[in-house]
This record gives C-alpha cells, sequence and structure tokens, in this order.
C-alpha cells in the first residue's frame, strides 16, 4: 500500500512570489483572463486533464505550468480549454501560465496567470517501520460513461459546398453524474461552423442532453458516406477526467461538371416612365445559358431603397427551367421616394439549384426610366398657418387654421391631414378639443388650396418655448399611388403676467383747477416673475406731471407704486390710462394697459355781487385770495 502525500516545498515563499505575480499580471493589460481550473489537484505519477475556465480563449492559447513545461492544450471555446499534464511530471505546486497567442514571452502582451493553482501529488512508498494508524474509506466504485444515443442531420444528405446541421442525443449510462461535461466537433472531414465546444455542465445518471452543431461540407468532396468526429468529456466528484470519443455517419452527395446559368435577357415595367411613390409591375424574361436544368427558382428584388413589393413576398417561385429554356416572370412592385431622375438601377435575385444539388445565388441589375417632375404629380404644402389667439399662453384654447396648397402638376386625393406627426405621436403641450387630430380633404386639384381649421388648447402647465409641431400629410394621385409627406411649423407659447392695477388710496376732493394725486399700484397677482421695465400714466382729460416711473421686475405677489399728480380743467368723470411695460419668455417689449376712472367736482357758483357795492373792495380780496393759492400750489 502507498500513502499519497503532498509535497509542498517553501510555502510562505511560494505565496510571497504568487502575489508578486498577482500584482504583475494585474497592473498589464492581458487578451486572456483564468477564472478557476477543475481539478485543481492530480497524481503526478498519472498525471490527467485540466479544464480551465476564462474568456478569450482561440485556437492558438496555449496552458503551460509554469518550473514544468507547456502543456497540450485542446480549445473548446472561448471560455474554455483543456490542457493534457503528461503522467510522470514532479510533485508540487505549480502557477498556470495561459497565452493567446502561444508566445511565453514578457512582451507578449496576451498572458494570464493563476498562481499556485495546481498542485501534483507525489507518490511515495510508505516505510516498513511505520505502521498506518487508520485506514481511509475505499470510496464506492463508479464513473460516468458518456455515449451517442441518437442523432439526426438535416438535411439527411448533406451537399457538398453547402451546410448542415447535426443533432446528438447525449446518454449518460454510467454509476456517476458526469461533471463539466463537454461535447466538442473537433472537424476533420467537416468544418464546424460557429463554436465547436458545448458545455453541459452536469449531466445526471440516465440522464440525456441535446446538443446541435452547424457543419459545412468541404468543395471538392465526392460522394459517399464519412464519419463525423464528436467528442464527449466530463469529470466526476472526485475530479477525475474520462473522455469519449465517438463518430457518427454522415451521407454527402458530391456535384459533377456543370451547372444551370439563368440571365435576365429582357426586362420592362408598366407604366414605361415611373414617378416616385408609383406602383408599377415589372416583367422580366429568363434564359438557361447552362447545361443542368435549373430548379426550386426564385426571383425577387434586392434594392428595397428603390423598390419594395406591392403585396406579398419580394421574390416568385417559378417552375423548374430546362436547358435553353425561357421564362416570364411579373413582380408587383412600387417605386421608393427616389430623388434622382433618369435610368435608375434596381437588383433582381436570383436564387435556384440543379437536380445533383447544387445550390447558386446571383444578382442581376435591370434599369428603370424614372421621372421626378410635378407635371402630372401632385405636391402638397403647408404655405401659411395662424393661431387665434395670438400669442398662446399656457391653459389658452384657441384655432389653428393651416393654409394647405397643391402645388403639384396632378390632382391629389383622399387627402388625410394629422397633426403630430404619424399617429399624432408628437403634439406635445397641444390637445385637440372637441374632435380628433386628423382632418380629411376628398380632393385638391392642382394650383386649389384650401383652410384646414383645427381647436386645440395649451397644457396649462406648459414651459413657455417655440413647440415645433409635425404635419403628417398622405394622398393619392389619379393612378392611386399612395404618397407621405411630413412637414412642421412652429408654435410659440408665452406666459401671459397676472398683473393688477389699482389705486392704492382713494382718490377724493378733486377739483378743477387744482392738483391732485393719482396713488397708483401695480402687483404681480401670479406665480412667476415679471420682468416689468416702466410704468406710464396718460389721460386725455387730465393734466399729468410726474406720470412715469421704472418698476423693475415684481416677482409673483409684490408691487410696485407710483404717484403721479393731476389738474383738471373741467368738472366731470376722468380717465386715466395705465400703460404697463414688460419683456415677455422671448425678451420682447410688451404692454399692458388698464384705464381708471377719477371723479373731478366743478368749482362752486360765485354769488352775485350786490348792486351798490364798491366795487374796488371786493374785487381786491378776491384777487389776493386767487394770488395765495397760487403760491401754495392750491391753483390760479
Amino acid at each position: 500500500m502507498r500513502k499519497i502525500v503532498t509535497v509542498v516545498a517553501a510555502l510562505g515563499v511560494a505565496l510571497l512570489a504568487a502575489g508578486l505575480v498577482v500584482a504583475a499580471v494585474s497592473a498589464r493589460p492581458s487578451a486572456v483572463e483564468i477564472s478557476h481550473v477543475e481539478p485543481d489537484t492530480l497524481s503526478s505519477e498519472d498525471g490527467g486533464t485540466l479544464s480551465i475556465y476564462g474568456g478569450g480563449f482561440t485556437t492558438r492559447t496555449l496552458a503551460r505550468l509554469k518550473g514544468y513545461n507547456v502543456l497540450a492544450t485542446t480549445f473548446v471555446n472561448e471560455s474554455l480549454i483543456q490542457a493534457t499534464v503528461p503522467a510522470g511530471a514532479p510533485g508540487g505546486m505549480y502557477d498556470l501560465v495561459v497565452s493567446a497567442s502561444g508566445t511565453f514571452t514578457t512582451a507578449a502582451g496576451d498572458i494570464a496567470e493563476l498562481p499556485g493553482a495546481v498542485t501534483l501529488v507525489a507518490a511515495t512508498p510508505i516505510p516498513t517501520s511505520t505502521p498506518v494508524p487508520t485506514r481511509k474509506p475505499t470510496p464506492v466504485p463508479g464513473r460516468p460513461v458518456l455515449t451517442i444515443r441518437n442523432y439526426s442531420v438535416e438535411p439527411s444528405r448533406a451537399v457538398v459546398g453547402r451546410e448542415f446541421v447535426v443533432t446528438v442525443e447525449i446518454y449518460n449510462t454510467g454509476s456517476r453524474a458526469g461533471e463539466n461535461t463537454i461535447v466538442s466537433f473537433p472537424g476533420g472531414t467537416f468544418l464546424p461552423v460557429g463554436e465547436t465546444g458545448h458545455l453541459l455542465w452536469q449531466l445526471h445518471i440516465n440522464h440525456t442532453a441535446v446538443v446541435t452543431q452547424r457543419m459545412r461540407v468541404p468543395t471538392g468532396l465526392a460522394s459517399g458516406s464519412y464519419n463525423l468526429q464528436v467528442n464527449l468529456s466530463a469529470n466526476d466528484w472526485e475530479g477525475n477526467h474520462f473522455e469519449y470519443p465517438e463518430t457518427i455517419a454522415v451521407e454527402v452527395i458530391g456535384i459533377g461538371p456543370g451547372r444551370p446559368r439563368l440571365v435576365i435577357d429582357a426586362a420592362r415595367t408598366q407604366p414605361a416612365v415611373l414617378g416616385p411613390g408609383d406602383a408599377f409591375s415589372l416583367t422580366v424574361e429568363l434564359a438557361n445559358s447552362g447545361n443542368r436544368t435549373a430548379t426550386d427558382l426564385l426571383v425577387g428584388v434586392a434594392s428595397p431603397d428603390v423598390a419594395v413589393p406591392a403585396s406579398g413576398s419580394n421574390f416568385v417561385a417559378l417552375q423548374p427551367l430546362g436547358i435553353n429554356r425561357r421564362a416570364a416572370v411579373t413582380l408587383p412592385l412600387v417605386l421608393g421616394e427616389v430623388d434622382q431622375a433618369g435610368r435608375v438601377s434596381l437588383d433582381v435575385a436570383l436564387d435556384y439549384a440543379d437536380y445533383q444539388g447544387g445550390a447558386y445565388s446571383e444578382r442581376q441589375s435591370v434599369g428603370l426610366e424614372v421621372s421626378t417632375a410635378l407635371e402630372n404629380r401632385p405636391q402638397l404644402l403647408v404655405e401659411r398657418y395662424e393661431t387665434v389667439p395670438d400669442p398662446l399662453s399656457p391653459g389658452d384654447p384657441f384655432t389653428l387654421t393651416l393654409g394647405l396648397n397643391n402645388v403639384g402638376g396632378g390632382e391629389a386625393q383622399r387627402v388625410i391631414l394629422t397633426l403630430g406627426g404619424d399617429g399624432g405621436a408628437e403634439l406635445g403641450p397641444f390637445a385637440p378639443v372637441a374632435s380628433g387630430n386628423v382632418r380629411f380633404v376628398a380632393r385638391l386639384g392642382a394650383g386649389e388650396g384650401v383652410d384646414v381649421v383645427q381647436r386645440l388648447v395649451v397644457d396649462g402647465s406648459a414651459e413657455p418655448g417655440a413647440y415645433t409641431l409635425p404635419i403628417s400629410l398622405a394622398y393619392d394621385d389619379v393612378r392611386g399611388t399612395r404618397h407621405v409627406d411630413d412637414q412642421r411649423i412652429s408654435l410659440l407659447v408665452r406666459r401671459r403676467p397676472h398683473l393688477q392695477v389699482s389705486f392704492f388710496r382713494p382718490v377724493e376732493g378733486a377739483m378743477v383747477g387744482e392738483p391732485f394725486e393719482l396713488p397708483i399700484d401695480v402687483t404681480n397677482i401670479g406665480r412667476t416673475l415679471v420682468n416689468v421695465s416702466t410704468v406710464a400714466v396718460t389721460s386725455e382729460d387730465l393734466e399729468i406731471r410726474d406720470g412715469s416711473m421704472y418698476v423693475g421686475p415684481l416677482d409673483g405677489g409684490t408691487t410696485g407704486s407710483l404717484e403721479a399728480t393731476a389738474i383738471a380743467d373741467e368738472g366731470d368723470t376722468a380717465e386715466v390710462v395705465v400703460t404697463v411695460n414688460y419683456l415677455d419668455d422671448f425678451e420682447q417689449a410688451q404692454t399692458i394697459t388698464q384705464t381708471l376712472t377719477v371723479n373731478v367736482e366743478a368749482p362752486p357758483e360765485e354769488p352775485p355781487a350786490e348792486e351798490g357795492a364798491e366795487e374796488g373792495e371786493g374785487g381786491f380780496w378776491q384777487r389776493v385770495s386767487r394770488l395765495l393759492r397760487g403760491l401754495l400750489g392750491l391753483g390760479s
């Protein structure tokens, strides 16, 4: 009996060196990375296979045990490779190094390293003088056994030069579950397409898993039955690795000399001259100039930017076309919105096969005569628009009038105008009122115009600014071709200031000929700031003094005051016009006016002088009284 012991030399030094290596590796960007390895312990006497997980692996990637040698490496996929440790490798703890390019130099720049990742356990004879104190329990024998229970090939007979799909059903007939189960297709006779390795992780006893792989038959291969290599591998729960190479048979059909060859011999359109958006038919005449019958023939357009199918698919199937035979096929199409006039190239796709399994695909071109003139085509434009009221403010209902004109040379029929673009998804802060956002016009002749009216409302929470409103126009021409055009208009939304103009105290005792005060308040009763510049007072009934003053910005709830002086020439109700000048949200000068009224009393009538009174005495005191009032500013 032998006892397995782990040979670990200079553990402290190794751990220190491992730390330095990790620091060096992390400081240098690496094209590959290692996450972990399974198993991490092997017998140095027997060796084994390591499954290395990470990223950035390629078919050139190699693995190496640092201080020992480079290992035979098998690529499974970009996140998994397998490396074989040969029997008889020296025991010890090894750093695992992986190179994406297979070059283990410090200048390579594509090396990843996992310190102390693998331990090789050396087997030594047990000294005869040392008794065995205990006995380890003997593990239950067993292993996973993988086999291909069933498989299929689609198509059942692969064709030279073409791809096929193989599906295999993997079955674990063993007495242990398969850990890290891998199914790989290494190639050989057939060429794998895409990743060749499929990781199934755990496959339990008596369980199955299905794997699908796309392959290609190389050109030049003769007809016959060939073996396709399938490699199965798995570990058990103790880390033991097992491999089960399998083969499956694939029948191949070869291709002999000769092939069908299709050419477009002639092509024509109806109508002969096309306009953007026109529906038309394209007829192509095909001729088989090869030496085999063409089968599975498909004809279609391959230039979707030039023309698209009017209905159904863009391909039409034809019956087999024999050698030197001809056939015509008609495709219903719609010309795109091409800008270039003259001859426009349209690609036609030809896909066909032959009875020997050959497959062919070609692209040929035909010419279309295109005219972009408007002599017989309608063209609609939104030439003008207006809103009532103007400007707009948040919360305002308004009427939008669009002036729609047909500037083309043909009649537009079944015109549909949609506000907010297709589906009305871009209406922004504007909402239709009392109707939808779509308007219909039955016809609009060449050179004619029509006003389209739509009632809308501005969202009360809309921010001031310029809003772009898309207008989608869809209409038919006289040939029934549908045209779609998108245009845009801009609507300005300004925040309307809420200002209250009033006298901040009653105006009393206003008399003709005597000055009196006009105490005026301008209050911002809204919630947002109003950038007021000046407040001016004018009147056609009064003489105004000191009637203008700079106020400045008013926050919500704040007031600006002005005290002007007025003199009336006659008694009656006088009108006072208060003009508030401010800047709107677009920094444009705007005004708000409000009219206030003042009652002016006429002066009392003087009693008539008594007959015989001395005129000199009464006239003298009247003149003195007027003089004193004039000096005090109370009238002349």
